[in-house]
């Protein structure tokens, strides 16, 4: 699960070990340690856009400063996989923080100037986090009786920052960062609301008045400063999933218009995409998301050509549009009645094997990649599964590349991940820089290493009735 860090800076000396840049007074500091590290450094993003890698010394601790030149406050990103951070930061601040990766949650410590600040930002994202509880728990309620629900949380949020506001010196950039926090939280609560109905209960959703979706004239689908925060790109995904299943109820005769995962439905949300988005990085973000699951979704050849001339025709960046090429190409691979017994993979033991050497009944194979965040969520559930179904095996495929060998054993042994049933693909060619594109791809294959069901999704609540569709078959 992401979590994002919102860290303030103060001017301490943050005094280790580095062969970074000198640290100094007039220059924006970055420091502190990672206890029991996945890789030897930190990366660190502005807007979706890298900036630079940052090493880890043995001893855990990490220096970088942001000089002034190159600096721009606002929201900034820190990534040491498979966790990401993202937090806020002016001119001349200094920022340390402390983690350990076995316990991530529990063990993010930090310090610095504008705590305030940082804490509210913080506090935002895990309720933004429990909204997940609560949108379960009154989706099922009038569209009026949720309205007031959402009004009250907002409130809730605005007067508390306010009570902070009147104790501290917070900066203009900052209150407006924070208000918007609180509206975007504000706006999805609503669409994650508006999206449960359509998926669960689409027979009532005539049932939402229009005056519900107001703050839709106020939203700025282009807000630069918040292009790269987390509450503002999930509100972005959720109302774009909604004005597509808008978008298609509004056709005569349309079927199928609440599977958020159809072509049809991936396919209107290129479109509006493409006609919302002018800051290039949530457009190349959106597009390229949806062109992939659309790809990765795709059961046949002419589902992934009709994908790629529709991208083609939004005037797609060169590099961006290859990339979905090669993808389909190899996607092409992965269809029902497709032949991967072949596969090439390595066992944790260092062994090189083919897929067909140990298979023995029909199996669930399953990709992931160390990271990706999700993938201690998703081992739960294959675990789960295994126990509930002793006559099907599931196999854990790691796509990442062959070099991180030796980190794909750790993260085994720090998540206690069952050796037997995990393997690591091998020599992936001219294909291994999309393999990346695959994680969490899900195939039931039989015991000659056919695929005969693709694109399942293990957390779908109807994932289990067709596992016992396919044994009763058999």
């Amino acid at each position: 699960m992401r979590h994002l860090l919102f860290l303030s800076i103060s001017f301490l000396l943050f005094s280790c070990n580095s062969n970074n840049k000198e640290n100094t007074p007039s220059s924006t500091h970055i420091g502190g340690e990672i206890v029991n590290s996945n890789e030897a450094y930190l990366t660190l993003e502005k807007d979706g856009y890298f900036i630079d890698s940052i090493p880890i010394e043995k001893n855990g601790k990490f220096s970088y400063n942001l000089k002034d030149s190159n600096f721009t406050p606002g929201l900034y990103t820190f990534r040491h996989s498979p966790e990401g951070q993202v937090f806020y930061i002016e001119k001349g601040d200094s920022l340390l923080f402390r983690l350990n990766t076995k316990d991530f949650d529990e063990s993010l410590m930090y310090t610095g100037d504008k705590a305030e600040e940082n804490n509210f930002l913080m506090e935002m994202y895990l309720l933004n986090e429990k909204d997940n509880e609560l949108i379960y728990s009154y989706y099922k309620i009038s569209p009026e009786k949720f309205a007031e629900k959402t009004d009250s949380i907002k409130n809730l949020r605005m007067k508390q920052l306010t009570n902070l506001e009147k104790e501290n010196e917070f900066s203009p950039e900052f209150i407006s960062l924070a208000k918007k926090s609180i509206e975007y939280e504000y706006y999805d609560l609503r669409e994650r609301y508006a999206y449960l109905i359509n998926k669960y209960f689409n027979e009532f959703r005539n049932k939402i008045p229009q005056e519900f979706f107001s703050y839709r004239n106020e939203a700025n689908f282009n807000d630069k400063k918040l292009q790269s925060y987390y509450i503002y790109q999930r509100f972005l995904d959720n109302y774009l999933k909604n004005k597509a299943i808008e978008r298609c109820v509004s056709l005569p005769n349309s079927t199928d218009c609440f599977n958020t995962n159809s072509v049809k439905n991936l396919k209107s949300r290129l479109i509006i995409s493409d006609s919302i988005f002018k800051i290039e990085y949530l457009r190349n973000r959106f597009i390229t998301r949806f062109a992939k699951k659309q790809i990765n979704t795709a059961k046949n050849n002419q589902q992934i050509d009709s994908t790629l001339k529709l991208v083609k025709s939004f005037k797609f960046p060169d590099d961006n549009y290859n990339e979905l090429v090669n993808l389909g190409r190899l996607q092409k691979n992965y269809f029902v009645g497709s032949d991967v017994s072949q596969s090439k993979l390595t066992k944790p033991n260092s062994e090189k094997i083919i897929l067909k050497n140990i298979l023995s009944k029909p199996t669930i194979t399953f990709t992931w990649s160390i990271y990706k965040a999700a993938h201690p969520k998703q081992h739960q559930r294959i675990n789960e599964l295994r126990n509930r179904y002793p006559e099907i095996d599931f196999l854990g495929v790691n796509i990442d590349e062959e070099e991180s060998f030796t980190l794909w054993l750790k993260i085994l042994d720090n998540f206690d991940y069952n050796k037997d049933y995990e393997v690591k693909i091998r020599d992936r060619g001219k294909n291994i820089e999309f393999y990346k594109n695959f994680s969490n791809k899900i195939l039931l294959i039989n015991k000659n290493g056919i695929i005969e069901k693709s694109n399942l999704n293990i957390f779908d609540p109807n994932f289990e009735n067709q596992l016992l569709e396919y044994l009763n078959q058999i």
